[in-house]
């Protein structure tokens, strides 16, 4: 049964106000409803002025923003420059690629990329039409416009950052002038992206030298709080719930948790992700250690190698950068090989094999901690999965280090979750059984290796 439609107070506006406001506001989408609000808001808070209205933006005065994103993270960048450029006073627009007006194309003047590579190469799903009109016939000469590009990425896989590559080249292509050189996020995305806003904000600044926006904005509600937790704070959850879902018999293994947010301030909302904070075996750290002749207790930054290597950084996955780096260490010539543009089929049954205690034993090579610490990728934050190692060249032997750790506080956790865990959008019952739950909404189950 729909819910009964709101019954709004009788209003103190005489007959002839109340039609028009019907008038004025039939057909409105939900922005202009909301700008509209803003607007009485701002007549409200001071009596006998009328705000100036801001006329719409030109192309050749203000920044474009246009992000395609599969997971979030490049759109969670693209509207942080966004909100940073409306603090300086600049116009800004901000559209997802498979909103933007193709035809507009043509007449910007400043215009930022923040997109995403998936898979082999491909693009976000929301950016499709956006990199296909870009890289086919009918895009438009672009000599007026200003440029840059940031992509992101995972360089385990040999098509690291293409989509973004495809787009700064071709943009170059059709005569548009790049303002600085394109940025290429991986799993550590702020390593790179924070410097490369900054750059953004400042040469945008430098092309527009916008006037400050005219109109004042009044909130209709108060500011929310903000969380004393985020990424590079987490809150450490207890784990009440660990139940395995499957047989013994099987080869799966697919549980149900529970996770207390008692005394975070924190509500867990339908959306919303569970961010894991891994940890390497013991076992496959000593092994690394023990290969390269390292000491486990050398002091990098204030922490011990160890706990480098145990903590800090990716040993189950091999990336392109670091595989580029060995092999000008190991001398080498089937890894350099790899490497070359025609060999990405073998470079992908390499990455998809190996995992680092492989390529060390394999091909031999010395290193340093300090600089071991520096080519080795972060560990994955979020959504945590360790492919199952796959024979590679005739190679009978598979990797015996294919299990990863589950969460840092939950320790009868002890293999990665390989899916995003989160909520159902109806909070009856759990999908993985049929009794109901006692928390917030029922969450979707993670599989583990």
């Amino acid at each position: 049964m729909p819910p009964a439609p709101a019954v709004l107070p009788v209003p103190p506006l005489p007959e002839d106000r109340i039609d028009l406001l019907a008038r004025l506001t039939e057909g409105l989408d939900a922005p202009g409803l909301w700008w509209l609000s803003g607007y009485a808001a701002g007549l409200a808070a001071r009596p006998g002025q009328r705000p100036a209205v801001a006329a719409e933006v030109s192309a050749s005065a203000r920044l474009s923003i246009v992000y395609g994103s599969q997971t979030g993270n490049a759109k969670r960048l693209a509207e942080t420059l966004a909100r940073q450029a409306e603090a300086q006073g600049l116009g800004v627009r901000l559209v997802r690629a498979d909103s933007y007006p193709l035809r507009e194309l043509k007449d910007e003047r400043l215009l930022y990329v923040v997109i995403s590579t998936q898979g082999d190469g491909d693009p976000p799903d929301d950016a499709r039409g956006f990199v296909e009109h870009l890289l086919g016939k009918r895009a438009p000469a672009l000599k007026s416009l200003k440029f840059a590009v940031l992509g992101l990425g995972d360089s385990s896989y040999p098509q690291f950052n293409a989509t973004g590559l495809q787009l700064d080249e071709r943009l170059a292509e059709l005569g548009a002038q790049r303002l600085f050189a394109r940025g290429e996020c991986d799993l550590d995305v702020e390593t790179v992206a924070t410097p490369w806003l900054s750059k953004a904000l400042d040469s945008a600044r430098e092309e527009l030298k916008s006037n400050a926006p005219l109109a004042t904005v009044t909130p209709l509600r108060p500011a929310a709080a903000v969380s004393p937790w985020s990424r590079e704070k987490p809150f450490a959850a207890e784990l009440l719930a660990n139940q395995r879902l499957t047989g013994r018999g099987s080869r799966k293994d697919v549980r149900h948790l529970e996770i207390s947010l008692e005394g975070s301030g924190l509500s867990y909302h339908p959306g919303d992700a569970l961010g894991l904070w891994p940890k390497n075996p013991p076992a496959l750290v000593d092994a690394v250690l023990a290969e390269l002749s390292l000491d486990a207790g050398t002091s990098i930054e204030g922490a011990p190698l160890s706990t480098w290597l145990s903590e800090k950084r990716e040993l189950t996955k091999l990336a392109r950068p670091f595989l580029q780096r060995h092999a000008e260490r190991a001398g080498r010539d089937e890894l350099s090989r790899l490497l070359q543009p025609e060999n990405n089929d073998g470079l992908a049954k390499l990455l998809a094999s190996h995992q680092l205690i492989d390529l060390l034993q394999a091909f031999p090579a010395a290193w340093s901690a300090e600089d071991l610490v520096a080519a080795l990728r972060r560990w994955r934050r979020g959504c945590i999965r360790s492919p199952p190692a796959r024979p590679w060249s005739g190679r009978k032997r598979t990797s015996p280090w294919t299990t990863s750790p589950g969460m840092r506080r939950a320790a009868a956790v002890g293999a990665p979750l390989r899916t995003c865990w989160r909520p159902r959008r109806k909070a009856s019952a759990c999908r993985c059984t049929s009794k109901p739950t006692n928390v917030s909404a029922c969450r979707r189950t993670a599989r583990v290796t």
